[in-house]
């Protein structure tokens, strides 16, 4: 293990981990979540949760990982007790290749808007257009196999390169790339008549909006922004050099996280109250409601562009840590060279995405139950997956791992205060169990 690669600086880890946690969670499904759960209460608890529940939980999984020093599932077998431990690793692997497998299929339909919005496809379209043009794409079949494909051709030039080459040096320009058009997506909004609205809807919380399901969607909201239960922070603290403080990283990644929720709600909703667009579009939000609205506006040209760019580029940095657990997994598990490994992760995922999106097609035999497969590898992640690998991580770290154990990991070794090293353990023993078996729950009963 003594060889093993790192992370090559601080700067490189942060945005390489940003990279994963700001993605399409933050851009795609956060502003609908939120549209539909009373705007800033939701995000004033979805922050409250990712600092007291999902940074915990997100250290195990760092903790996991630079002491196990390997792949997701081996990780768990170096650190437990019990090799029966292994069993959440491997959960979390198949979490990896299910999320992956819808993810990849939603982050082509960002390449099919890069090029429709190229071509000017969205100028003077109204909204039924856009709604019958998406869902005639979608129902295609074969365009959304092409775009995916090309997507994860993408992820492989990346991978081939290894850690400090590929997605570090990526990461780097990635992650900066996504905030400077973040930011001036919502600088060209202040000047529309519903940015005030916009802004007052992310910004003042109506209390009156959220329910009990509105605690648990923040919660999945927040697991699922930060890649917590898919394998890839494991991975990614087996890359944290060892004098590098998880505690401070954590922080950074998870308030980097909730900036980029804050801008891509800034970017978003003040053209949703300018066009009067319900801000309760659902999923819709992102791909069939926004285009044309962009259209309309001074320069929409290139706003459509740049925002199907930062969607694609949100795509493509958690895509590639989600890979690397994988690709990880099979390169030190079967003794393979990375390249072979990747090739095996490649067509594991291709012909998963590849059902996933021919499960959307009109009449499609691809269902499990009354869901499409694109729809059920989303809610079984989602809903069962993601918690439980959250749930074992913690109770693994804060109950079972020897206390000295964690202390050195999480003050690398002396390096940083201990009263945190001491707060985060009684989150992880007493908090975060019970909070997340409430989410499993609730997501059984729902």
């Amino acid at each position: 293990m003594g060889n093993r690669s790192t992370f090559g600086s601080k700067f490189g880890a942060i945005t390489a981990i940003a990279g994963s946690a700001v993605g399409l969670g933050n851009i795609w499904k956060f502003p609908y979540v939120a549209g539909e759960n009373g705007g800033a209460a939701f995000l004033i608890i979805y922050t409250v949760i990712t600092l007291l529940i999902s940074i915990p939980v997100l250290l195990a999984e760092f903790t996991i990982g630079r002491r196990g020093q390997s792949n997701a599932f081996r990780s768990f077998v170096n650190v437990a007790p019990h090799k029966g431990w292994a069993a959440i690793g491997i959960l979390e692997l198949l979490g990896a290749m299910f999320i992956l497998s819808f993810y990849c299929v939603i982050a082509g339909w960002s390449l099919e808007y890069i090029w429709q919005s190229a071509e000017g496809g969205f100028a003077h379209m109204t909204q039924a257009q856009m709604d019958s043009q998406f869902n005639d794409f979608v129902a295609s079949g074969w365009r959304p196999i092409l775009w995916m494909i090309i997507f994860l051709i993408l992820n492989a030039g990346v991978l081939c390169l290894g850690v400090s080459k590929g997605i570090e040096r990526c990461s780097k320009f990635m992650i900066p790339a996504l905030f400077s058009i973040l930011v001036m997506l919502a600088g060209v909004n202040l000047w529309q008549p519903g940015f005030a609205e916009g802004a007052a809807f992310i910004l003042e919380p109506d209390w009156s909006a959220v329910t009990g399901q509105t605690i648990i969607k923040a919660l999945g909201q927040s697991f699922f922004s930060l890649s917590i239960g898919m394998a890839a922070m494991i991975t990614y603290g087996s890359y944290i050099q060892r004098q590098e403080s998880l505690v401070s990283v954590s922080v950074i990644v998870s308030l980097a996280t909730v900036l980029m929720a804050v801008l891509a709600g800034l970017a978003i909703f003040p053209s949703v109250f300018t066009y009067h667009v319900p801000v309760t579009s659902g999923p819709d939000l992102v791909f069939k409601t926004l285009p044309p609205l962009f259209a309309e506006l001074p320069g929409g040209y290139v706003i459509s562009i740049l925002f199907f760019v930062l969607l694609f580029f949100a795509a493509l940095t958690t895509s590639l840590s989600i890979m690397e657990s994988l690709v990880a997994f099979f390169t030190e598990e079967l003794r393979i060279a990375r390249a072979y490994a990747l090739m095996i992760g490649f067509g594991l995922i291709l012909i998963c995405s590849t059902f996933c999106a021919l499960s959307q097609m009109p009449d499609s035999p691809v269902m499990i139950g009354n869901l499409s497969l694109f729809d059920w590898t989303d809610s079984f992640s989602s809903n069962y997956i993601l918690p439980i690998a959250g749930l074992g991580c913690v109770i693994l770290v804060g109950w079972f791992v020897p206390k000295t154990v964690v202390e050195h990991e999480l003050t690398s070794s002396g390096r940083y205060p201990l009263w945190v090293f001491k707060f985060v353990l009684f989150m992880m023993r007493f908090v975060c169990p019970v909070v997340i078996l409430f989410m499993f729950i609730n997501g059984i009963i729902h």
